[in-house]
């Protein structure tokens, strides 16, 4: 390992681990603020700055996954004036003299030791993977990144130009991404048809993020689309021993086992945050199976996943913050990105103001209710999470009809004049998403 001299200078820059939205919303945030400020970021991949959740919607807008990235890694460095090094990877953060380990990618022998006056973590997260799974990326996927999806895409559409009969395809898991990329997968032509399976042990897609109302209409709305969905089912084993098909063999709650066979797997039951970086240099972490974290109980229930920080986007270790979908926000995991630009543009002004003035007083991130908006055309949903604070039994829905859907408004059962969350289904209720979204108070 190579040695290092501390370093506290103010010629050090502020480096960014990661080039994904967060890391590089950070990037513009804080070059609006400090023209001056040297910015370094750090990327394993090429770097190229382009939108995630474009992803789950590119079939459908027929975009090629290389036309998806708006920007290469030099030309955000040319607009930004940032350092950009793609393809390297950082082996470790030395806290005490404030110094990165890096090396290219495909050299680790060739390693570099980098100063920072602040680090800032965008490390983002990582597809959950299914036990006893190998996501190959030649027939089996999991979605979570440009390259991935270039795969991803590049395999269907050869299923398509060697076959005439549709591509089958089998979504493990009937989450907001998995619904998400059904709907998109579905909708394409019968020339280029193709035969979506979703599989899910829930009852109803999008069970924790919908009431059972909103579950049923957004079932009928994508299975008249043409999804077929598999629920209250597990995933008893994939077999890709043979080189043709692949075989899901599922479990009902009965105990029953049922196979299906199928061209292509994605697999979408959720993230973990890439936490590996912080943890390896002592940053505290949540965990999935923790008992307790801080919460403020007015932000939403969510997975006990990330690096924690503060109001502040601190870590447990001064000058080092963290953002994006690798961040637990005061006891919130939320890789939306409308957090992700609250979280930029108020640890911008902190890294901007400290870096005139090692004293300045840190500014904290502030969370308005952000309502969530769901890519499923064959139902438009809008979702903004009831606060931490009540329980399900606690909350009272009242559903008002819709020329195409319904408005699912969450009161207390305490307090009928208090919006604390909603549901909008269809384009006529999603309308109505500005005016309801002021009724409800603050998360932070």
């Amino acid at each position: 390992m190579l040695s290092s001299a501390p370093t506290d200078t103010p010629d050090a820059p502020v480096i960014i681990i990661g080039a994904g939205m967060a890391g590089y919303s950070l990037a513009r945030e804080l070059r609006k603020l400090s023209p001056d400020l040297a910015i370094t970021l750090i990327s394993q991949d090429a770097a190229d700055s382009y939108a995630k959740p474009t992803l789950s919607n590119a079939f459908a807008q027929n975009k090629a996954a290389d036309s998806i990235a708006n920007a290469s890694a030099e030309q955000m460095a040319e607009t930004l004036k940032l350092t950009v090094m793609n393809f390297y990877h950082v082996s470790q953060i030395d806290t005490a003299n404030k110094t990165l380990t890096v090396h290219p990618v495909l050299a680790s022998d060739k390693q570099q030791v980098l100063p920072y006056s602040r680090l800032v973590l965008a490390t983002g997260a990582n597809p959950r993977m299914l036990p006893n799974v190998s996501v190959d990326n030649a027939r089996i996927f999991a979605v979570n990144h440009l390259d991935e999806y270039k795969k991803f895409q590049q395999k269907i559409q050869q299923c398509q130009a060697t076959s005439d009969a549709p591509t089958r395809v089998a979504i493990i898991g009937a989450g907001l991404i998995g619904c998400e990329f059904a709907n998109d997968l579905v909708s394409q032509t019968s020339q280029h048809a193709m035969a979506i399976s979703v599989f899910d042990n829930a009852d109803l897609p999008l069970s924790s993020q919908l009431p059972p109302q909103a579950g049923e209409a957004l079932l009928t709305a994508l299975t008249t689309a043409g999804v077929n969905f598999q629920l209250g089912v597990t995933i008893d084993s994939i077999d890709s021993s043979n080189p043709d098909t692949l075989t899901v063999t599922v479990k009902d709650r009965n105990g029953q086992l049922q196979a299906h066979e199928f061209d292509v797997i994605l697999v979408a039951i959720g993230l973990v945050a890439n936490t590996a970086l912080a943890e390896q240099a002592g940053l505290a972490v949540a965990h999935l199976n923790a008992e307790q974290i801080a919460q403020v109980t007015h932000l939403p229930r969510t997975a006990q996943q990330g690096i924690l920080v503060n109001q502040f986007l601190q870590t447990s270790v001064p000058d080092i913050y963290a953002i994006g979908d690798s961040a637990n926000v005061m006891g919130s995991f939320m890789p939306y990105v409308m957090p992700l630009m609250n979280q930029a543009r108020a640890l911008a002004k902190t890294l901007s103001d400290q870096a005139n003035d090692a004293t300045a007083a840190p500014t904290a991130v502030s969370y308005p209710a952000m309502p969530v908006t769901i890519k499923t055309p064959s139902l438009p949903l809008v979702v903004l999470p009831v606060a931490a604070q009540y329980a399900d039994s606690d909350i009272n829905w009242q559903i008002t009809p819709t020329e195409d859907g319904m408005v699912l408004a969450a009161f207390a059962h305490d307090n009928t004049d208090k919006l604390l969350g909603f549901v909008l289904t269809g384009k006529e209720a999603g309308k109505q998403r500005m005016t309801l979204s002021k009724q409800v108070d603050a998360w932070l």
